[in-house]
């Protein structure tokens, strides 16, 4: 049996009126099936900076860990500097060890919802993404592009809360599709090279 954490923010926490659920958790569980057991170690609202401070919660028989963070970061009011970002995301890296890791870029705010936009440019979107994708690639680690995959969706709106932020049961249902896909594919590497 794999043993999979999930170690992010809110949307991972499934977060829904203003409260943390096992959504995403019990999503994947099911998506994975027996062959995996999945954990969730997340905390809303965290930054890479509070993800460093929460290291020791990740399970130290954990055979996969599924980094999520970013989305915190870039925001204008509560979020990290860039380069602090980076740091972070290095820091996370070395100590959990690249091989274990899928990384998940940040999330893309639903773009028609100006409450939430007021805290996001499509700039620092794309440039806290880019450092999430190269640090992916620098490790040699399997990359979940959310802005990508959220970006060309069509009535967009729907993939959402109200809060323009959190996803609606159709925009979790991407996250863990991409999730499971992503965590499959790299168990199925990992085979072959046994």
């Amino acid at each position: 049996m794999e043993n999979i954490t999930l170690f992010g923010d809110s949307l991972f926490n499934g977060y829904r009126n203003g409260r943390d659920t096992n959504l995403i958790t019990n999503g994947l569980q099911k998506a994975l099936g027996s062959d995996f057991h999945v954990t969730n170690r997340s905390q809303s609202g965290a930054t890479t900076a509070d993800g460093l401070m929460r290291l020791q919660l990740i399970d130290e028989d954990a055979d996969l860990v599924v980094l999520e963070f970013g989305t915190n970061d870039s925001a204008s009011t509560w979020g990290l500097p860039s380069n602090l970002y980076a740091q972070n995301l290095q820091k996370m890296i070395t100590a959990i060890g690249a091989s274990r890791i899928i990384l998940v870029g940040p999330a893309y705010p639903n773009p028609k919802n100006k409450t939430i936009m007021q805290y996001y440019t499509q700039e620092s979107l794309d440039r806290y993404n880019q450092i999430a994708q190269n640090s992916a690639l620098e490790h040699n680690i399997p990359f979940i592009d959310l802005i990508a995959n959220f970006s060309k969706l069509l009535q967009i709106e729907s993939y959402y809360q109200t809060d323009g932020q959190h996803f609606s049961d159709q925009g979790n249902k991407v996250l863990i599709n991409l999730v499971a896909e992503a965590i499959k594919e790299k168990q199925a590497n990992k085979n072959s090279r046994n």
